[in-house]
């Protein structure tokens, strides 16, 4: 190995120092890109985060709307339902009528 001449090492630390002053430089740049970067995905975040919960409160409503219609139609089955029950309890009751009077016509001295 040569010794160096005292000369050259002020070179190079002068070197390493402008490297080292670029070096920052550049780590400072990807620094505030990645920054910028992290503020965008953020705000995406934010904004996809407003969309899911738009989302769930469409949902929500959806099946609110949906349970609100099913009970509606099983209301509307069990009056159906219901007056269907009423007209067979008053056809039953005049059929019972009309028998015990044909009974009684037939029958005159049973009654």
């Amino acid at each position: 190995m040569e010794p160096r001449d005292e000369r050259d090492l002020p070179e190079v630390v002068a070197e390493i120092l402008i490297e080292q002053h670029a070096m920052r430089e550049d780590i400072a740049a990807l620094r505030r890109e990645m920054g910028e970067q992290i503020g965008g995905l953020r705000e995406e975040v934010g904004g996809l985060r407003g969309d899911v919960v738009g989302l769930l409160q469409d949902l929500q409503t959806g099946l609110d709307n949906l349970a609100q219609t099913f009970n509606s139609m099983t209301n509307a089955i069990l009056d159906a339902m219901n007056r269907g029950n009423d007209r067979y309890n008053s056809s039953d009751q005049q059929i019972k009528q009309l028998d015990t009077r044909v009974t009684k016509l037939e029958n005159p001295d049973a009654a």
